[in-house]
């Protein structure tokens, strides 16, 4: 408390206060102590003038020895030199006035008749003045009063009789007195310091609490407060800040509410959302923004919108596409890419939407002006939305249609050809009949085979199909596919490669046994499509504590690297020159029947060495198996 500034201030203003009442106090007593003291002076000599002006009557022309000796001990009985003046010829007949004294008697003469007229005139009862020769070293205090005679009752002025008194004792005192009282003033002030302290420190403390409050206030901190007890206009101040922090304090935990409801609502949108000032510094991201920005929207403060540069350095956009600076008008219009578009809305004070292309993304860009209050601009808000995904799906409706209609149109065509033949009777041959039966029967079940599994694809798809995992022998399930499919490698001159003895060994596995079929069918007959006549095809497994592995192999025609991240979609046909038979769905229905059973599958391919498919399955909990 002692380093306080106010505190410093308030005693500082009372020791001035201080220091100039005494100062004050002094002049004003030196100023009327003079005179106050000069009339006590004045009243205690004037009776004693009066006295001796009534023993000179009749005796101040004539030798009265009484007389004479009260006038030579004047000094010792009156402390006052006196002057007897003779009313009709202005003579002195006595003065008191030693050789010893040091002063000029006739300069005191002198004075006495410039100032006794008044008293001779019977205009004034006494009268007294000060006054200071050259030759005295100190003022001379002169009282007068009028010699009276009463002849047959007439009051006659006869004379005067004058004190003359030198200052330097009166003067003494006054000093006496003068160096007392500041002394005294100085003590008082002295022992004044410390209540004076204790007062301000008492009258400062509830002040400094108020501060306090108002700190912790601008901290963030309202549960502070000050104390409101104290009367008058301290404690009304402390009450007004204690009411100020509870409706702050209720103001803030609303705003903060909002704030988070708002957050949480802006990190909830898939969108991602920025806002920026009207410096271009960044003043709010969503999660989203941060996410979309980290994986893949880099290096846009260099690209020009809806352009890409496959030598773009890859720079995140949080961190410079909107981080730009703009100080000056010049810098709004030279700024480009991302934040040009942001610096254009902001000037242009209209909405702006904007495609924007890089890599293997999509992303539509909305930017519209964000004003204050007052209706000025404030900043620009951009909506960052993904379309890709969008896009895709849009693509891939769009491809799916060519394709069915393409898978569709191929049968009927096909069919249309050998039916209006027929239909002409142009046909006339049993034998060229029966053919064309038999190309109009395959036609038909291929036909039928495509749209099978185009409803399959869109039960799976759909989430309409029922799956029944259960605990069952892998290795029995590949020893019937290897005897199903025995017949159709020997036809095709291809070797089915299966060790027994690993597989009799494969734990048991969960999933539903009749889609695994499905899924080795799919494989299967898939290798042989792509294997050549003398090439192998083989099933097998490894496993784990927690998994089985399953590998279907072929040392076939392989897929080229540009293929082979498409052979799961449907209608994709890695080998477009040759019209090879299936639908170009059976490795999609594979792969969605994995993923709604919880498994995974990929393939390995080297062109012209083979092709591995695996997939994944979980081993039953039962089996402990090696």
């Amino acid at each position: 408390m002692h380093r306080s500034i106010f505190v410093r201030k308030v005693m500082s203003l009372l020791l001035l206060a201080i220091f100039l009442t005494v100062a004050l106090t002094s002049l004003f007593f030196g100023a009327i102590s003079a005179e106050l003291f000069t009339r006590i002076k004045v009243r205690e000599l004037q009776p004693k003038a009066e006295a001796i002006a009534q023993l000179a009557y009749g005796r101040f022309l004539t030798y009265d020895p009484y007389f004479d000796g009260l006038m030579h001990s004047a000094l010792e009985l009156f402390d006052a030199y006196i002057f007897v003046v003779d009313g009709t010829t202005g003579a002195f007949s006595h003065t008191t006035l030693p050789e010893s004294a040091n002063l000029d008697a006739g300069e005191i003469e002198e004075r006495i008749n410039q100032e006794s007229a008044p008293l001779l005139n019977g205009q004034a009862s006494s009268l007294w003045f000060t006054e200071r020769f050259p030759s005295s070293p100190e003022s001379l205090l002169f009282v007068g009063v009028p010699i009276t005679s009463n002849f047959l009752g007439l009051n006659t002025i006869v004379g005067t009789v004058f004190f003359v008194k030198p200052m330097q004792e009166l003067n003494a005192s006054l000093r006496s007195m003068y160096v007392a009282l500041i002394l005294s003033a100085l003590a008082v002030a002295f022992f004044m310091l410390m209540p004076a302290y204790l007062g301000t420190i008492r009258v400062i403390r509830p002040l400094k609490q108020t501060r306090d409050v108002a700190l912790a206030m601008a901290s963030g901190e309202f549960g502070l407060r000050a104390d409101d007890s104290q009367e008058g206009e301290i404690g009304e101040l402390a009450s007004t800040m204690n009411h100020l922090a509870d409706n702050l304090a209720q103001s803030i935990s609303a705003l903060t509410l909002e704030r988070n409801r708002l957050k949480q609502v802006l990190d909830g949108i898939s969108e991602g959302i920025v806002a920026v000032d009207t410096t271009g510094r960044v003043t709010m991201i969503n999660e989203a923004m941060i996410k979309l920005s980290r994986a893949e929207m880099n290096a846009l403060d260099s690209l020009e919108p809806g352009s890409w540069q496959q030598d773009a350095a890859p720079t995140p956009m949080v961190a410079t596409g909107l981080n730009t600076k703009i100080r000056t008008p010049d810098d709004l219009r030279m700024a480009d890419g991302l934040t040009g578009i942001f610096c254009s809305v902001i000037q242009e004070n209209k909405p702006r939407q904007q495609m924007l292309y890089f890599s293997n993304r999509s992303i539509a860009l909305t930017v519209t002006p964000l004003e204050d209050a007052l209706g000025r601009i404030a900043g620009a808000v951009g909506l960052f939305r993904d379309v890709t995904e969008t896009e895709r799906l849009e693509q891939t409706r769009k491809d799916y249609v060519a394709n069915v209609s393409h898978e569709l149109r191929t049968p009927l065509t096909a069919m249309r050809a050998l039916i209006e033949p027929l239909k002409d009777g142009m046909v006339q041959s049993p034998a060229d009949r029966d053919r064309y039966y038999d190309i109009m029967l395959r036609e038909t079940l291929r036909l039928s085979r495509l749209i099978d599994d185009m409803l399959e694809l869109s039960r799976l798809q759909g989430g309409t199909i029922s799956f029944d995992p259960q605990p069952f022998s892998l290795h029995h399930l590949i020893r019937d596919l290897h005897i199903q499919f025995k017949p159709r490698s020997e036809q095709s001159g291809i070797n089915l490669d299966l060790d027994e003895e690993k597989l009799s060994r494969c734990p048991d596995v969960m999933a539903d046994p009749d889609r695994i079929e499905q899924v080795l069918v799919i494989l299967m007959d898939n290798a042989f499509k792509f294997t050549q006549a003398g090439g192998t095809i083989s099933i097998d497994a490894e496993w784990g504590p927690d998994q089985v592995r399953v590998h279907v192999k072929d040392n076939g025609v392989g897929i080229d690297p540009d293929d082979i991240d498409h052979v799961f979609d449907r209608f994709y046909k890695a080998d477009k020159s040759h019209h090879l038979p299936g639908t170009g769905l059976g490795l999609s229905i594979a792969r969605e029947i994995l993923v709604l059973s919880g498994e995974q599958i990929h393939v390995r391919s080297n062109p012209g060495q083979g092709t591995v498919f695996t997939f994944t399955l979980k081993r039953a909990k039962a089996d402990h198996g090696s």
